[in-house]
């Protein structure tokens, strides 16, 4: 059995371990258009403000790949999927397979900005290499504009403000990280933040650049405020790379469309994991991209086990978080922001501690921490399990204790995590 799979980060890394796990003969070639082998994306912040090294970085030395006869060729772009022949094109190369995994993930969003597209000093943040650019050009002269108040965004800015001269962030929304905090946590991130030497501009974009030659030396800002600029972050977002999959005759609708247990895609003999597909919360049925690392590993391990004739399958999908800013650690779970009459929430808050839970009925479907993360084990159990909460032994807010949601389970109350 021949095996391939496009893209090598979280998805493509745990799809080919899963494959081998299963099948110990096949031959699995994993293609990344990077010059690296599988690396954590997740570092990138910390390598950027040198707190880690580059050969730290790496999920698994490369005599692993060896010995796993996982054969991972890199700076190889895919161009092109042949259905017909069962077979990639990567350069002058062509990969034949019997079983195909598409795990492109995802790539920036940059928004239509005057005089920005081809300047030397306007970089994204989102790769490795992108990285080592944006490093190559911070110093303590650099005047850093950050464009995005997201996750990719406040980790950028979080390294650039510990080398940079200064470090100034535009944010459409009225808030900060809007997708993962609530309104009132934002505004107390947002302070600690600020405390920490990042700038704010909130409820504003960047409408032009003004360049010298290839640099740009300031941004414009929707409200007519000027910026000086030696360095801009674009940071505003990122879309899933479809663009194979919708050449191939696949069924895309933002991202891939694939069997939400399973991973496969509308060919038989084609899957997709990971930033590059549409999820189905488990919590409220929506389809969406939930391009986060533990999502892209589940999704990732169940094709691979399935591309090997295994039966293991995605269980549930759900958005969580948990990330640390100059200390302050935040862990947001589930339906953060949600409208409706059926939700109801209850919020504590002790000096700079805040814990927001948010409730479907008789049901935790959300909950924001901010250094209160004692418990977040125990929440996130009972919002993977839906978990009935009149069951519930002690106070949910403060301590949580050893309860029954049927007569074959029970979750017992550990230190830092549940055990089923």
């Amino acid at each position: 059995m021949k095996y391939v799979i496009i893209g090598a980060s979280a998805a493509g890394l745990a799809t080919a371990e899963a494959i081998r796990k299963n099948d110990k003969n096949g031959t699995i070639t994993l293609l990344t258009e990077e010059a690296y082998l599988p690396y954590s994306r997740p570092s990138i912040s910390y390598y950027l403000k040198g707190k880690v090294k580059e050969s730290d970085m790496y999920l698994r030395k490369p005599s692993y790949y060896k010995s796993m006869k996982i054969d991972v060729v890199t700076s190889s772009k895919v161009t092109a999927i042949d259905r017909e022949k069962k077979a990639v094109k990567a350069g002058r190369k062509s990969y034949p397979y019997d079983k195909l995994c598409l795990c492109t993930g995802s790539k920036p969003f940059v928004p239509p900005m005057e005089n920005v597209e081809g300047k030397a000093n306007a970089l994204t943040f989102l790769d490795l290499a992108s990285t080592k650019d944006v490093k190559k050009l911070a110093n303590d002269k650099t005047r850093a504009v950050v464009i995005g108040a997201g996750l990719i965004g406040m980790k950028a800015a979080e390294g650039l403000v510990k080398v940079c001269k200064s470090v100034d962030v535009v944010e459409l929304s009225p808030r900060v990280l809007p997708s993962i905090l609530d309104a009132v946590s934002a505004k107390q991130v947002k302070k600690h933040l600020e405390n920490n030497g990042i700038k704010f501009h909130l409820g504003n974009t960047v409408v032009k650049a003004i360049s010298k030659g290839k640099q740009i030396t300031s941004v414009v800002l929707k409200d007519g405020k000027k910026l000086n600029c030696d360095l801009l972050i674009l940071a505003v977002g990122v879309r899933p790379q479809t663009e194979l999959a919708e050449k191939a005759g696949l069924d895309v609708n933002r991202g891939i469309i694939t069997d939400i247990h399973t991973m496969q895609t509308s060919d038989k003999d084609i899957y997709a994991a990971g930033d590059c597909c549409v999820s189905e919360d488990m919590l409220d049925g929506s389809k969406k991209i939930i391009a986060l690392w533990p999502n892209a590993v589940q999704q990732g391990t169940a094709a691979g086990t399935q591309m090997a004739g295994g039966e293991l399958e995605v269980k549930g999908t759900y958005a969580v978080n948990a990330i640390d800013f100059f200390g302050l650690r935040i862990c947001t779970c589930g339906l953060i922001n949600a409208q409706g009459e059926q939700y109801s929430d209850k919020i504590k808050t002790d000096g700079d501690a805040y814990k927001r839970l948010v409730f479907e009925g008789d049901k935790l479907v959300g909950f924001v921490l901010i250094n209160s993360s004692v418990n977040a084990g125990i929440y996130t159990g009972l919002i993977a399990n839906a978990v009935n909460l009149d069951t519930l032994q002690g106070d949910i807010m403060d301590d949580p204790s050893v309860f029954m949601f049927d007569k074959q389970t029970r979750i017992s109350k550990l230190r830092g995590g549940i055990q089923i």
